[in-house]
């Protein structure tokens, strides 16, 4: 049996204007708090999404336990429509968000196809640093539910899976925000 902890990212500086922001303050301190946390934990391979954030916030884990951090295209974010500008992609999202997976859209299917395709070939145990959709299609795919958002994942949370063959397992769902901004 794997175990697999969907690590989402630390706070992000959002901007209109920047495909790939950094960690604010706060989203750096909430990445060394994380560390802090797994100092003495057992060891895993360090897997994160090639997004600044998600490798920012990995960064102290691996400085910490001095191993590298792997990056893995599959656990991208999920791609915006064609036409959906990145000032406009906010607002696509908070509708994404109370909608169903729509399994005709084939960008939507090929993204979420090559997260679970990854996560299923994991061999050993992995923290892998993603995103807030990358966490929820995932735990929707396991419970078999069509609902895009399955709940909302706090900055840094950790939601644990367990792989056994080729079926993943939710055991624990991360923290949950309280905000109702992603």
């Amino acid at each position: 049996m794997t175990k697999i902890l969907l690590i989402r990212h630390g706070e992000a500086a959002k901007s209109p204007k920047d495909p790939d922001p950094g960690l604010t303050e706060l989203g750096n301190l909430q990445a060394r708090k994380l560390a802090e946390h797994f100092a003495e934990a057992p060891r895993f391979e360090l897997v994160s999404s090639p997004k600044a954030r998600t490798r920012q916030t990995a960064q102290p884990l691996a400085d910490l336990w001095q191993c590298p951090v792997i990056i893995e295209e599959a656990m991208i974010e999920i791609p915006s429509p064609a036409g959906v500008t990145l000032s406009n992609r906010g607002d696509w999202l908070r509708s994404l968000l109370n909608s169903e997976w729509d399994f005709a859209n084939r960008e939507q299917s090929e993204w979420r196809s090559k997260t679970l395709d990854y996560l299923k070939g994991l061999e050993q145990d992995t923290a892998v640093f993603c995103h807030f959709m990358v966490i929820n299609s995932v735990v929707a795919h396991i419970r078999d539910d069509a609902s895009v958002q399955q709940f909302r994942p706090d900055y840094t949370s950790v939601t644990e899976l367990y792989l056994e063959g080729d079926t993943l397992e939710l055991v624990t769902l991360g923290k949950i925000r309280d905000s109702r901004i992603l």
